[in-house]
């Protein structure tokens, strides 16, 4: 069953020059807009033609972009689940197709649904893993920071700072855009962060991590600035490097770009990185209820690890 009630999302959408991106690094421009506009194809695919023929149309994608293509299935998923409640479980569908290979992008895509919705609504629907649904958040700073524009930005730039967790986590997904809004550009980002509230500049970097490790984009020149300008962030910029490992290591292919970005940002190989998020996990589930702030510990008992390393 398709979801053609959902509104099909164009290309140009994801080019960066309509959205007011940087655009000086052609390179870093031409990858990133790659991986936003695999992405829409699993976006327009999940709309068009359902679950039911997914795996046949986005698994042929290069290897490297199969995650953003589900992660965008993901959200169209999601959104029709949310616009017919009393019948849809496309979002459980998906999850049951490929949500061993992509679990981390899935509930990232499920997120984006924050444009329009709270993300809370989806956590309540949908049968997402108890600790990474807290990634939904995540992809609903993303999506906002991406699309709604510079006068969203400013106005989340300019918000009261809160430690509570789901504030924290929304802005690890606006660190995360910013790779894609910065085009790679790690200066750029960093006077960018700067405009934010000093407590906030860790979970950014955190973000930044995992967009440089899974996205790709940085040639060594750019691996060296986020090494030297993150200073105190740098443990949370290697937290967000073993994230991408860990869900490059889920899909089973992990690029040279993720292999290369985990080793200069977090101080390891992926296979190292991806067992201080699995050591992480399994303390926080011994540990009891897995809520946000379980998923908060995640991260920080990552974060301590790294310290021992960069």
């Amino acid at each position: 069953m398709s979801a053609r009630i959902l509104p099909p999302l164009p290309i140009s959408l994801v080019n960066f020059e309509n959205r007011g991106f940087r655009t000086e690094n052609a390179a870093a421009r031409a990858l990133l807009e790659r991986r936003a506009s695999a992405f829409l194809l699993g976006y327009n695919t999940l709309r068009r033609h359902g679950v039911e023929q997914l795996g046949t149309r986005l698994d042929p994608c290069p290897l490297d972009d199969q995650g953003f293509a589900y992660e965008g299935a993901a959200f169209a998923a999601a959104a029709y689940d949310l616009l017919r409640p009393r019948r849809e479980k496309t979002l459980d569908a998906m999850f049951e197709l490929a949500g061993d290979r992509y679990p981390h992008l899935m509930h990232v895509g499920a997120g984006w649904v924050g444009l329009v919705a709270p993300p809370s609504l989806v956590l309540r629907k949908a049968k997402l893993d108890p600790l990474l649904r807290w990634l939904t958040l995540d992809g609903a700073g993303f999506s906002r920071a991406f699309l709604r524009g510079k006068g969203w930005n400013r106005r989340f730039t300019r918000a009261s700072w809160s430690a509570e967790p789901s504030h924290t986590v929304l802005h690890q997904g606006v660190g995360r855009a910013m790779w894609f809004m910065e085009c790679a550009d790690p200066a750029a980002i960093r006077r960018r962060i700067a405009t934010f509230p000093a407590e906030a500049h860790a979970e950014l970097w955190s973000g930044v991590g995992l967009a440089v490790c899974y996205a790709g984009g940085a040639d060594d020149a750019a691996l060296d600035d986020l090494t030297s300008l993150t200073g105190p962030n740098r443990v949370a910029l290697a937290q967000g490097a073993a994230f991408a490992a860990g869900a490059r290591g889920a899909a089973g292919h992990v690029p040279e770009h993720t292999t290369v970005g985990v080793r200069e940002l977090a101080g390891v190989s992926v296979a190292e990185a991806v067992e201080w998020t699995v050591v992480a996990a399994h303390e926080v589930h011994t540990a009891g209820d897995l809520d946000i702030a379980a998923y908060r510990r995640w991260q920080h008992l990552i974060r301590e690890r790294a310290a021992r390393y960069v």
